[in-house]
C-alpha cells in the first residue's frame, strides 16, 4: 500500500471526540524544537517574528491564545502580548500560545508555543519551540510541505540546539486526562511521539538529545559528537530514503520521505532504526519518565519509559548482513545499496557477485545491505 494511503487509512483510529463532538485527540505534524537563551532581547525578537509569520499565514484557522492567561485571540490581543514580549526584562520568562482550538479542552490541529528560560537559569535549561499542523487524508501532502518549511525555518530563526519532528497527537492545552490515551496508542504506533510534556525536558536536553523520529535535529555540538556530519552520512549510506538538510548550526536528517506510524504489525520503521542505531550516543541515557501521575488510568512510569526510548533500539547479538567489497559473493537475498553508484539499489540472490563500480569518485566499491521499503 502506497505510504500515503495507508497513514490515511490509519489516522482514524487514532482519533477522538467527547459526545458532544468536541476533538480532544487528533493526529498531527509536531516538531519541537529546543534552544539557547530564550531569556535575552535578541532571542525575544527572534522569537516573535516567528509568531508574527505564523499568525499571518494560519490567521484564518487561529482562535485562541494563552498569554499572560488564556483568551479568546483577535489580532489586538497577539500584538498585546507581542509587545509585551518585546518590552520585558532580560529576566522575564517568555511564555506563548497561539491555537485553532477554540478553548484550553478542545485540540488544535495547527498551533505554536514556546516557553523560554530565565536569565537566573543561565546555561542551567534549555528554552523550546513547538509548532503543530494538521495530518488529513485530503491535503496530506500540501501539509507535509509547508511543515518542513517551518521546521527548517524554526532551525536557522533560533539557532537549534537539537530537537524532533514527526507524527504526534495533538491534545487540549488541559491535556492532563488524555494522558492514558496517549500511552496507549504509543504501545501500539513506535513511529508516535510522546509530546504533551515537552516543558519537562529543559534541563534533561542539556547535553543529550530526546531521540529520533521523521526528522532529528542535531546541532552542531551533537554532530562534531558523533564524528561528523562526513561519518553520519557514511554510517547512514546503506539506510533507506534517508535525506539531509542543513541549516546554520547544525543538521537535519528526514528518515523516509514521508512519516511513518510504526504499527506493530508492519514492524518498526527501518529508516528510524537506522538514524536511531547512528545517534543512539547522544541520546538521554537516564531519561525522567514522559508522564506524571494521571488519576484517569495507566501512563508512562520509569519502566515502560524507558521501554519507549529503546523502542528502535536493535539486539546487537542478531546478525546483521554486513558490508560487501564489490567483486564477492552476496551473503543474504534481498536489496542492497553502494554509495559509490546514485540510485544503487537493486535485488540480489545469495551467492551473487556483487558489481565493482569503476572510476566512482567514491573510492572502492562497498554494498550494504538495504532490504525493505521503510
Amino acid at each position: 500500500m502506497d505510504p500515503l494511503e495507508k497513514l490515511a487509512q490509519q489516522a482514524p483510529g487514532l482519533e477522538f471526540e467527547l459526545p458532544d463532538g468536541t476533538p480532544v485527540i487528533r493526529l498531527g505534524l509536531v516538531a519541537t524544537l529546543y534552544f539557547r537563551e530564550g531569556y535575552t532581547t535578541a532571542v525575544k525578537e527572534k522569537i516573535v517574528e516567528c509568531f508574527e509569520r505564523f499568525y499571518e499565514e494560519f490567521e484564518t484557522h487561529l482562535n485562541w491564545q494563552v498569554a499572560s492567561r488564556p483568551q479568546k485571540l483577535s489580532r489586538q490581543q497577539f500584538e498585546r502580548h507581542r509587545d509585551a514580549i518585546l518590552c520585558s526584562e532580560p529576566n522575564e520568562q517568555c511564555e506563548w500560545h497561539l491555537s485553532s482550538a477554540r478553548d484550553a479542552k478542545e485540540a488544535g490541529v495547527y498551533s505554536l508555543s514556546v516557553l523560554g528560560s530565565y536569565l537566573a537559569h543561565g546555561d542551567k535549561k534549555r528554552s523550546y519551540i513547538k509548532i503543530t499542523f494538521p495530518c488529513s487524508s485530503r491535503n496530506t501532502q500540501e501539509d507535509f510541505t509547508c511543515y518542513h518549511k517551518w521546521l527548517l525555518f524554526l532551525c536557522a530563526q533560533l539557532n537549534v540546539e537539537h530537537g524532533y519532528g514527526g507524527l504526534s497527537l495533538a491534545m487540549p492545552y488541559d491535556y492532563d486526562q488524555y494522558m492514558p490515551i496517549e500511552y496507549q496508542l504509543a504501545e501500539r504506533f513506535s513511529g508516535l511521539e510522546v509530546d504533551s510534556m515537552p516543558h519537562s525536558f529543559k534541563r534533561e536536553l542539556l547535553d543529550y538529545v530526546k531521540g529520533v523520529n521523521w526528522y532529528t535535529v542535531l546541532g552542531q555540538t551533537f554532530v562534531d559528537r558523533l564524528g561528523g556530519e562526513e561519518i553520519i552520512r557514511r554510517s547512514l549510506a546503506a539506510a533507506p530514503n534517508i535525506e539531509y538538510f542543513n541549516y546554520d548550526n547544525g543538521l537535519i536528517i528526514r528518515a523516509g520521505e514521508y512519516p511513518a506510524l510504526g504499527a506493530q504489525e508492519d514492524g518498526l520503521p527501518r529508516a528510524y532504526v537506522a538514524v536511531n542505531r547512528v545517534v543512539k550516543p547522544v541520546r538521554i541515557p537516564n531519561p525522567d519518565q514522559l508522564h506524571s501521575y494521571s488519576p484517569y488510568g495507566d501512563c508512562f512510569d520509569e519502566e515502560s519509559t524507558r521501554q519507549w526510548y529503546a523502542r528502535f533500539d536493535q539486539d546487537e547479538s542478531v546478525a546483521q548482513p554486513t558490508r560487501i567489497a564489490g567483486g564477492k559473493s552476496c551473503s543474504h537475498s534481498g536489496y542492497w545499496f553502494t554509495p559509490a553508484k546514485q540510485h544503487s539499489r537493486r535485488y540480489f540472490q545469495r551467492g551473487d557477485i556483487l558489481p565493482v563500480i569503476e572510476d566512482s569518485s567514491w573510492g572502492g566499491t562497498f554494498w550494504y545491505w538495504a532490504d525493505g521499503d521503510n
